[in-house]
């Protein structure tokens, strides 16, 4: 036993029945989930006579949600997950690949799945579906709902926006960031569906409605995110505005500030030369006189800047 199969399903007797967790020959009706990076997966399923290239889209580390169809009866679906794993970013998100070849289903993960282990607790307690077409139904409404729940507090969230005096735009930035990454997977999940869909595929003809079901769902995240991020950017540049018009207002009192001392600092830097010839050296009022002198030219530009509607 090589280890790469985590759970194994027969499906052929109208009820899913667990299978040993080992290595055998891909049946029609059987479910195999299989861990992508274990030791032995890649050459069990070269002994299968899949298509290198299949295989390769099966294994790949890194790539984006996308349908493939290769014939009537051999599709690849590539789906993101929220990642709920411990330690983990949420919208660091999962990769699952699923493979429908030749009437059984292939999946493949690197790390856990919440929505995979939920539906395969309920195959064990006998109250999950009972056909690989629900099952892949069942698995994508999954992964529909987990990313609805974790949006719910994202929604109360910026419900509580428009309560806050003053916005953590530090913890704002930190959420506009995840919403971009979850919707960068997102988005090109709804064309999957989409595709598949179009596909038409014959051994999905019962559950197209479902599949409809589940576009519509990832088209109504998708659009939620979008109006969050919006609602964000809104939030965002309303602070950037006040934030601008505080500066403009203080750089503007300072100017005007600069302005009415500007005479006085003139007539004290000429004064202050101490050179021969500056009048009143001798006289000892003369320094009142000049304070006084001061005052008047200072409300003097009051009275001017008011009038002009500077101040």
């Amino acid at each position: 036993m090589d280890g790469f199969i985590i759970s194994s399903w027969d499906f052929t007797t109208g009820t899913a029945q667990q299978n040993l967790p080992e290595p055998q020959a891909i049946r029609p009706g059987h479910w195999y989930h299989c861990q992508r990076d274990a030791v032995g997966l890649r050459g069990w399923l070269e002994a299968q006579a899949l298509p290198e290239a299949i295989i390769d889209s099966l294994l790949a580390d890194d790539t984006r949600p996308r349908f493939e169809q290769f014939n009537h009866d051999c599709f690849l679906m590539i789906l993101r997950c929220i990642n709920l794993n411990e330690g983990s970013a949420p919208d660091d998100m999962l990769s699952l690949r699923i493979l429908w070849y030749k009437g059984a289903l292939i999946s493949t993960r690197k790390l856990s799945s919440r929505a995979v282990s939920n539906l395969v607790k309920q195959l064990e307690n006998g109250t999950g579906p009972d056909n690989l077409p629900s099952l892949l139904v069942d698995i994508s409404n999954g992964i529909s709902s987990i990313i609805s729940e974790f949006l719910a507090p994202v929604e109360t969230r910026i419900d509580d926006l428009e309560n806050e005096n003053q916005i953590d735009v530090k913890d704002l930035n930190a959420l506009h960031s995840r919403l971009l990454r979850l919707r960068r997977y997102l988005k090109p999940q709804r064309y999957v569906f989409e595709d598949l869909l179009h596909a038409d595929i014959p051994a999905l003809s019962s559950q197209k409605n479902h599949f409809k079901n589940c576009l519509d769902t990832i088209a109504r995240l998708n659009e939620s995110i979008e109006f969050y991020i919006d609602q964000i950017n809104l939030y965002l540049a309303n602070v950037n505005q006040q934030q601008a018009e505080m500066m403009n207002r203080n750089t503007y009192l300072f100017s005007v500030i600069a302005g009415i001392f500007l005479p006085a600092g003139f007539f004290t830097g000429l004064l202050g030369v101490n050179i021969g010839g500056i009048p009143g050296v001798e006289n000892p009022v003369a320094f009142t006189v000049f304070c006084l002198g001061l005052l008047v030219v200072v409300a003097l530009e009051v009275m001017i800047l008011k009038k002009l509607r500077f101040i």
